[in-house]
């Protein structure tokens, strides 16, 4: 007969056999997780963001429990004049669970002083249908700041732990040489623009090119730009366009950035040093179509032959109205037929008006640069709908805009020009680097490719979280843990 002996645990098989099938469970999930996803080449870094997010899914899967819905990944937009435990909490947690959340990021960010827009990633486990139990939250993800994510996960037996992850951010110098496949956004992107850098580069070719019908897959494009990037390359915010080159109708345009002595900001110059900027724009409302030209014509209200002494653009109500040129406000008021009205006197005896706006955004007196918003389209005074009636004055007298010989940008001498030279100079040698590069790079990767004949399949490189992080790992028990959930 076997003997019990008081010093030895005794053995229960039925807790060893759930406990190695939920490791067999976790790590089965995680291997799948870590596999590379479409879209994501063998080798290649992820952002450590995107790993961060695959762990936490990982790890979420894993901690469901028997009696809810497999989990399900839920976006969070913090509402106006909610808390963060009340929007976690929309998502059918507990408000216990949801407060106990919020305690452990509070000790990572101000969860207080949270504004209204913020997002959240969280993972939920809903009910089994008839049961009144209330969700599981299993995990939540958000990020910040530009380098900072948040993860929080839940274990099993409800103890929550939260991994702050911090990259470092580095100011870099950014030589981005492409080729246009789709559209200048997705290319530029590709290479680390963000769209208020492409949108600038638009702005800068749109005398130049229609992005619409001129541009076609193949064209190249150059730019130089500053930007903050996290050590694992990602861009979080980008500074001054430097240069701009797009080759395309057979032709190349370059635009320089050059700062002026005395100028607040850069302005931009082609290769002999002239203003690409116009003295007065020709459209001072973005996608406009020209309603009524300059002339006689019969007036749509008052209903008889009539001078128009302007251009109407058609435009929706509210559209922002940027100034044509560089100036000074005379005018900003209500001015009888022209309804709300803008004067604004330019260099020399140029002026611009601009009419039957819905609201003014400018003061009289006050100084405003070109493409600077002055108001917004609108319908008021003596008209039939909403759009811009925009005069041009010279000497007093108003002129067709379409037809009026207004100065040319810019030309700089003397020292400015050789101080732009300089600048020019060290640009060109910059592009000229990138170009050897990328030459280089490219006849590396043709010796190094495999030929079509003799496909080599590769196994895909494992995915892990750089040296150069900064984690910080927190950890609590939910009250939860003594609530009605039971003991799963």
């Amino acid at each position: 007969m076997a003997q019990l002996d008081p010093r030895r645990q005794p053995v229960r098989l039925t807790p060893m056999v759930f406990a190695t099938v939920a490791a067999l469970t976790v790590g089965t999930l995680i291997w799948r997780v870590f596999q590379p996803t479409p879209g994501i080449l063998p080798g290649m870094a992820l952002d450590p963001g995107a790993v961060m997010a695959l762990e936490t899914q990982a790890f979420a899967a894993a901690s469901a429990r028997p009696g809810f819905n497999q989990p399900e990944q839920i976006a969070i937009l913090v509402r106006s004049g909610e808390t963060l435990s009340q929007a976690i909490a929309r998502t059918g947690v507990s408000s216990a669970d949801a407060q106990a959340a919020v305690n452990l990021l509070s000790q990572a960010f101000d969860v207080v002083n949270v504004r209204a827009g913020m997002s959240i990633q969280a993972a939920i486990a809903k009910p089994a249908p008839g049961s009144s139990q209330p969700a599981q939250l299993l995990g939540l993800t958000t990020r910040t700041g530009p380098a900072k994510q948040l993860t929080l996960t839940t274990s099993h037996d409800g103890a929550m732990r939260l991994r702050v992850l911090e990259e470092n951010v580095r100011d870099e110098r950014r030589v981005a040489i492409g080729t246009i496949d789709g559209s200048l956004f997705t290319s530029a992107a590709a290479l680390g623009a963000t769209p208020a850098v492409t949108n600038n580069v638009m702005k800068l070719f749109a005398h130049k090119l229609d992005f619409e019908r001129d541009i076609k897959a193949g064209d190249t494009f150059k730019l130089i730009f500053d930007r903050k990037v996290t050590e694992s390359g990602r861009t979080v915010e980008t500074g001054k366009l430097l240069y701009a080159e797009i080759e395309a109708k057979g032709g190349i345009n370059r635009f320089y950035s050059f700062q002026r002595a005395g100028e607040k900001d850069a302005q931009y110059f082609d290769e002999t040093g002239k203003n690409i900027r116009g003295f007065l724009l020709a459209t001072p409302v973005d996608g406009a179509r020209t309603s009524s030209g300059f002339g006689v014509r019969r007036h749509p209200v008052l209903g008889f032959m009539k001078m128009h002494t302007g251009i109407d653009f058609a435009a929706g109500s509210g559209t922002p109205i940027v100034a044509a040129g560089d100036g000074v406000v005379q005018d900003a008021k209500w001015w009888g037929g022209y309804g709300r009205w803008v004067r604004v006197r330019h260099t020399g005896d140029w002026q611009t008006g601009y009419a039957h706006m819905s609201r003014i955004a400018v003061q009289p007196g006050q100084r405003v640069k070109q493409g600077q918003v002055i108001g917004y389209v609108g319908s008021t005074g003596r008209s039939t709908g909403p759009h811009l009636h925009f005069e041009v004055w010279y000497k007093n007298r108003p002129i067709n805009p379409k037809d009026a010989k207004v100065p040319q940008g810019t030309i700089l001498g003397g020292k400015e020009l050789q101080a732009f030279m300089a600048r020019k100079r060290e640009i060109d040698t910059m592009i000229a680097m990138a170009d050897i590069k990328r030459g280089d790079e490219k006849q590396a990767l043709a010796m190094n490719s495999p030929a079509k004949s003799a496909p080599v399949a590769t196994a895909p490189a494992p995915v892990t979280l750089v040296s150069h992080e900064r984690t910080k790992t927190y950890a609590a028990l939910k009250p939860a843990l003594s609530s009605t959930r039971g003991m799963n």
